[in-house]
């Protein structure tokens, strides 16, 4: 193997851990429809991946999202800790829209970030841009299919 090949596979590997480290906990990926809009979600379904959710992200596109899933209903609090940009939260219980949080801002340097709980227990939760929920027409009662 010459050096030029060595240093290539070394840098590949680098990437790919770098990339494993990012993503590893957010696994799966599927897509949520709702209101005939589908969205594809990056899964959040363990405590790490909770806690991490979208902080960090620059920014997602349009049609993506993040999905929050919990064993069991509850109030799940959720907050903007270091958001890069605004989002809707969206609270789901048995594949119906039960609460939302809409344009939620990311905080500015020095400020406490945005905190919201649902007024209804949820078991999935959806992360979109802010504004996305009334762009598209969801409201409460709205169905989700997953």
């Amino acid at each position: 193997m010459t050096k030029a090949v060595r240093i290539a596979l070394i840098i590949s590997l680098i990437l790919v851990g770098i990339l494993l480290i990012i993503f590893w906990p957010i696994r799966g990926a599927m897509k949520v429809d709702i209101n005939g809009t589908q969205i594809s979600v990056m899964v959040a379904d363990t405590e790490e991946a909770h806690k991490q959710g979208l902080s960090g992200y620059e920014r997602i596109r349009d049609d993506q999202g993040m999905l929050f899933l919990f064993d069991q209903p509850y109030k799940y609090m959720f907050w903007m800790k270091d958001m890069k940009f605004p989002l809707d939260i969206i609270f789901i219980r048995d594949g119906r829209i039960v609460d939302m949080a809409s344009d939620l801002p990311a905080p500015k340097e020095g400020e406490s970030p945005a905190t919201f709980t649902p007024n209804e227990m949820a078991d999935r939760v959806l992360e979109v841009n802010a504004g996305t929920a009334k762009r598209l027409g969801w409201s409460l009662g709205t169905e989700v299919k997953f």
